[in-house]
């Protein structure tokens, strides 16, 4: 009996260490360090309101594998603007609400499972990423990158890629007598289409239904809208050209008393010309427009939804605007300057879309909302940005980044009350190291 015993037991060890060696366990992850200085963001001269900050971001990503058909991961971030929650007293007080709030969070959170040769299934938090990023993107020049709670499918076919999605946005918890169901959900088709034309290297056709039902407690609308989008571009010769386009209607907002309808569209349009051979240069330009709404009493709202787009890489690095009652133009060019350091300069003039309507803030970083808050109501020029930038590449996946960014405000701040006439000057300066 002691001998059976101790067979068994070897062969439980035996067996367990045999489970353990089928999985797979890799990581990943990321340490960044940001240095912000603006000068003046006020726009005011005499009370300029100087600022600067470091901000820190650790990422850790570990993904377990069992064969080749199954996968889970995770990702836990550590982001913080260093010293915040801080007074300038200091004392144990302090330190002790700091380290609180600036604990490890799980970003993402997910399994995978690759159901056939052609279509796979991801289930629990996780990033969105479509076409270039003009609709649903990681943002991963926050603090805290984009991530979304459900399901996401992917079909791939000869004709084109499908991935189809069922996003929980929220979730309200108990019924109450008046409400059934509360909840805000996001389906999202998103198809890159294959076997194009020859000068067209990108398409995509992305359709989101953005539904909620009316809850009570707290008093909130129910919504039933549509979202289509489209991104094609492509290069032929040294000509590099990309238009994207969107488009949104149905219900923004139900309730008992009132219901508004959504009617937003957006444009974006870029042509460049790129000559390998000299230094890598490359120059374009680029206009974008997005609806925005100057009537708060009527039963529409024409603000255009800008969703959860790439917010850094577009409207300039200086991130004084976001998308939504924007139009801008912006011409641009780049080069390799050296082995592995790369430069470019942009300028960039705004306006808004509708010049009785409200400005939008950028990105989760938003170091600009007083300043826009500032703005006269019925002025559109906003004014004009210019961004000098490079970028420096290290062996071991290190690279520092630099921006100068000038904005010289329009007739919107400068007729405003007070004046915010003065240039802002923004200088940011940022090390990554991926490992």
């Amino acid at each position: 009996m002691k001998r059976l015993v101790l067979l068994a037991g070897a062969l439980a060890v035996t067996t367990a260490a045999h489970a353990a060696d089928e999985t797979d366990m890799k990581a990943n992850g990321e340490f960044r360090v940001r240095y912000y200085n603006d000068m003046t963001p006020s726009g005011i001269k005499d009370t300029p309101a100087n600022k600067s900050d470091i901000e820190g971001r650790m990422k850790l990503g570990f993904t377990l594998k069992k064969g080749e058909k199954f996968s889970a991961h995770m990702t836990m971030l550590h982001g913080t603007k260093f010293g915040d929650e801080k007074a300038l007293g200091g004392g144990a007080a302090n330190y002790s609400a700091h380290n609180a709030n600036n604990g490890l969070i799980v970003n993402q959170a997910y399994g995978w499972w690759k159901a056939g040769e052609s279509y796979s299934l991801k289930a629990g938090r996780f990033n969105v990423e479509l076409g270039g990023g003009e609709f649903f993107s990681a943002d991963g020049w926050n603090l805290v990158p984009t991530t979304h709670e459900g399901f996401l499918g992917v079909f791939d076919t000869d004709f084109a890629s499908i991935a189809a999605a069922l996003v929980k946005v929220s979730e309200a918890g108990t019924a109450t007598s008046a409400d059934s169901d509360p909840e805000a959900h996001n389906i999202i088709v998103s198809a890159d289409i294959k076997n194009m034309p020859e000068a067209v290297k990108t398409a995509n056709l992305t359709l989101v239904q953005m539904s909620k039902s009316e809850t009570s407690t707290p008093a909130s609308g129910a919504k039933n809208a549509q979202h289509i989008g489209v991104t094609v571009g492509g290069d032929m010769s040294n000509v590099f050209w990309k238009a994207v386009a969107a488009f949104q209607m149905g219900v923004l907002s139900k309730t008992a008393a009132a219901e508004t309808k959504l009617a937003g569209n957006m444009f974006d349009v870029t042509v460049g010309y790129g000559m390998p051979e000299t230094m890598g240069l490359k120059m374009w330009a680029n206009y974008h427009m997005d609806s925005g709404d100057d009537n708060a009493a009527d039963d529409s709202n024409n603000d255009y939804q800008a969703l959860f787009y790439d917010s850094h890489k577009f409207a300039g690095l200086m991130d004084v605007f976001g998308w939504g009652n924007l139009t801008y133009w912006n011409i641009g060019a780049s080069m390799t300057a050296a082995d592995d350091l790369e430069v470019g300069l942009g300028l960039y003039g705004f306006s808004k879309s509708k010049e009785n309507g409200g400005t939008l803030n950028a990105s989760g970083n938003d170091r600009f909302a007083a300043f826009r808050g500032g703005a006269a109501a019925a002025k559109a020029d906003l004014g004009m940005e210019l961004d000098v930038w490079a970028s420096q590449k290290y062996a071991s996946n290190f690279s520092i980044d630099a921006n100068l960014g000038m904005f010289m405000p329009g007739a919107a701040f400068k007729d405003a009350t007070p004046k915010r006439e003065t240039t802002i000057m923004q200088l940011m300066l940022a090390g990554t190291m991926m490992f």
